[in-house]
């Protein structure tokens, strides 16, 4: 069977060699060298002349020798020549052999006599691992039996990895135990009647407890029926096999989690890390785990100078954790502040700290004490998964720690964004602490709103022209009484009701049918067709806007507040007129007065404040509305999303409103500036005049008066726009002799001379 071929010039000892089937046409060369390599042995096959695709593991014997074992697939040739090379000699060693000549399948324990514990995780890694896969055997009865006898001579009695808690879509949380020496496992690879797979489980081991093990937890896909199985969990100095028995019922996650082994929280965060990755029923299932076993609050609240400190944010997504907070440490005795993350695991975060002064409330009769409130953005932590309670740890320098637990924190987007435009004070907040602490938090709330948006629902009342020629689009949250009043307007505007199609979109769906009964109502009583698009849950301006614009015919676009008021017939034909592709008009926004007459908007300009972020600005607000500059048709830098009307198909070209600016603000200077890099003006139309009963909505935003995201999103214009809005004003501010004629200054009064000097 087995032949050696005369040496070339060969002295490298004797050598044996074994060959073995392990399934089918796979076969296994042994080949054995009785004197030490002095390089790097390697064995090449050919058969029929062409060389044969194998792979090979050089394995050390507990003699000193070595041997090294190739895997090779046998395509039916009359014989095949070995050829054994060593880099440390002066010539190869050959051997002639026929497969077919071998048809007993292997016997593992042949296989692994006289191999070093090294040398049986080699072999192991690789009968598992790379083998099985590039030789097609992970689905082959005759080789899965062999690796099964080969697991098992390795470990005749393994431990059981039993399924502890049943999670989510057919997934079971497996428990079991490993010596405490054994290194982070890299891999686990399960054997069943299924076949063999790698899984890409992420497995967590616990502390060393008192008798030296390691508790090890792991997520799998339950057992098929009436199959027991084995797992091989490997890391870098050793491999662990486990059985798992045939399927059973396991608890529930609420009954496991309720046990003692879920207070501790690098398991509980672990636990929920793995849910949320799994699927959103996952993420869903670790929120509703955490609130029915919520842990014990800790703070340290001392009326002496002891330290003393409390954690009242921890809001976590995949812009990070952001925690907020307060500490007290008149004697300077703080030396560090860890963020725990599981047995041992800890994140230094004091050096992240953004600082501020509070104040602690003295109790009766005492002053209040002065503190130093806290906020810290840690990225990555648990992946984004909702960790509801997080650990902090205050290290005093004496060696003494106090605990920090919050109370449960919210998990659901719009909540996670209120709580943290409150975590820092708008006054103390700069453009460099918003960048490095808030605006990652809020970038993940927005686009977790916009991935999660459910499809929005549709309501018509009356029918709608075929071919309208615009479209109105009118955003509504909370604020609904101005339709008793805009609604008449527009229906007594003949051009509108024959022309226009009218598309209101709720933002608020909890008023759905509040709302639908007034429209309804007023459609009865007025007789102008409408639509009510019902937004899937509370998106914002920008949301809203895109929503309508989407079911939009109208080869015009206007957008409107639902505060505007038309102060005649005919403005929206007439501000329609005013759009000029062929002369590069992209937009035009009309005069917005108030309701005494002043103006509210003459378009739109930037200004940048004293942080050096951008604000928008409204030309002549609070003058009359009779003021001659504000009465002059001319370019601007931007008009008010208040109304704005523009081709549809240059909203749709530029992408609409973008939905990362917060709550509703910036998004219509956002919109100009997009207008502008597409290579169009914007021109402001003073024929045109509308009421607008400016902010009647947004001021329903408890989010947005706190200040914190308008300070959010003129930070996000500067950030994208800085060069651009630099180089516009520019333009407005250079001498009249160099001035474009494209952009025309208008006369700005001193802010003293205004009658109304509310910012934009």
């Amino acid at each position: 069977m087995l032949t050696l071929a005369p040496a070339q010039a060969v002295d490298t000892g004797s050598t044996h060699l074994d060959l073995f089937r392990l399934s089918g046409s796979v076969f296994l060369l042994s080949w054995t060298l009785d004197a030490p390599s002095f390089g790097r042995p390697a064995v090449a096959l050919v058969g029929g002349g062409r060389r044969l695709a194998s792979a090979a593991v050089t394995l050390g014997l507990s003699d000193g020798r070595e041997r090294v074992v190739v895997a090779f697939r046998h395509g039916g040739h009359d014989g095949i020549v070995a050829t054994l090379s060593d880099q440390g000699t002066a010539g190869d060693i050959t051997a002639r052999f026929d497969p077919a000549l071998v048809h007993g399948m292997t016997e593992p324990a042949e296989i692994l006599r006289d191999l070093t514990p090294k040398a049986r995780l080699a072999l192991a890694s690789a009968l598992v691992g790379p083998w099985p896969s590039l030789f097609g055997l992970s689905a082959t009865a005759s080789y899965l039996s062999f690796l099964r006898q080969f697991l098992l001579c390795l470990s005749p009695k393994p431990a059981p990895a039993l399924p502890v808690a049943s999670l989510v879509e057919g997934k079971v949380l497996v428990e079991t135990s490993v010596q405490g020496g054994l290194s982070p496992i890299k891999s686990i690879h399960r054997l069943d009647s299924a076949g063999l797979s790698r899984l890409d489980a992420r497995p967590r081991l616990g502390a060393i407890d008192r008798a030296g093990q390691r508790a090890l937890h792991f997520i799998l896909d339950e057992a098929p029926a009436r199959s027991a199985g084995l797992l091989l969990l490997q890391g870098e100095t050793g491999f662990v096999i486990r059985a798992l028995p045939t399927r059973q019922a396991a608890p529930s996650l609420g009954r496991w989690w309720a046990g003692k082994s879920s207070t501790r929280d690098g398991l509980r965060n672990w636990i929920v890390e793995q849910l949320s990755g799994l699927s959103e029923q996952g993420r869903l299932l670790a929120i509703e785990m955490q609130r029915r076993s919520p842990l014990a609050v800790q703070n340290v609240r001392r009326s002496d100078d002891l330290p003393s400190a409390e954690l009242d944010i921890a809001l976590c997504n995949a812009g990070g954790l952001l925690l907020g907070g307060w500490f007290r440490d008149p004697d300077g005795l703080l030396d560090q502040m860890l963020l725990h993350r599981g047995e041992g695991a800890a994140t230094p975060i004091l050096d992240r700290l953004e600082r501020f002064p509070a104040l602690l409330p003295g109790g009766p009769g005492n002053e209040p004490r002065p503190a130093t409130g806290f906020a810290a953005l840690v990225p990555g932590y648990a992946a984004g998964a909702p960790v509801l309670q997080p650990r902090c740890e205050l290290k005093l320098k004496s060696g003494t720690s106090l605990f920090l637990r919050p109370a449960l924190q919210p998990a659901d987007a719009v909540s996670v964004r209120a709580r943290a435009l409150a975590a820092i004070p708008p006054q103390h907040l700069t453009a460099e602490i918003m960048e490095r602490t808030l605006a990652p938090m809020l970038a993940a709330c927005q686009a977790q709103l916009r991935e999660d948006r459910p499809e929005p629902r549709i309501k018509r009342f009356g029918k709608t022209p075929a071919r309208p020629a615009a479209s109105v689009v009118i955003p509504l949250y909370r604020a609904y009484e101005f339709l008793r009043v805009q609604i008449p307007a527009f229906a007594g505007d003949s051009w509108f009701a024959d022309k226009a199609e009218l598309i209101y979109v709720l933002d608020s769906p909890e008023h759905e049918a509040e709302v639908a009964h007034l429209l309804g109502g007023l459609h009865l009583a007025y007789g102008l067709p409408m639509q009510l698009v019902v937004m899937g849950r509370n998106g914002g301006f920008s949301a809203a806007c895109n929503a309508g614009a989407n079911l939009a015919r109208g080869e015009a676009l206007a957008l409107v507040n639902s505060d505007v008021i038309p102060a005649s017939d005919g403005w929206l034909p007439a501000l329609i007129r005013k759009l000029d592709r062929r002369n590069r008009v992209g937009a035009v926004g009309p005069k917005l007065l108030y309701d005494d007459g002043s103006l509210q908007h003459a378009g739109l300009y930037f200004k940048r404040d004293s942080k050096g972020c951008w604000l928008n600005h409204h030309y002549f607000k609070g003058m009359p509305g009779h003021y001659a500059p504000a009465n002059v048709e001319r370019p601007v830098p931007g008009v008010t999303g208040a109304c704005i009307v523009m081709p549809r198909a240059l909203f749709t070209e530029i992408g609409g409103f973008d939905d990362a600016y917060v709550i509703g603000d910036y998004e219509d200077s956002d919109l100009c500036l997009k207008i502008r890099r597409a290579g169009f003006n914007i021109v402001y139309a003073p024929s045109v005049a509308l009421y607008h009963l400016e902010r009647q909505s947004i001021s329903k935003s408890l989010d947005y008066t706190r200040g914190v995201a308008s300070q959010h999103n003129s930070w996000l214009q500067t950030r994208r726009w800085d060069a651009q809005i630099e180089l516009l004003m520019g333009e407005i501010d250079a001498p009249a002799s160099v001035r474009k004629p494209s952009l025309r200054e208008p006369d700005i009064l001193p802010r003293a001379n205004l009658r109304r000097a509310t910012a934009a």
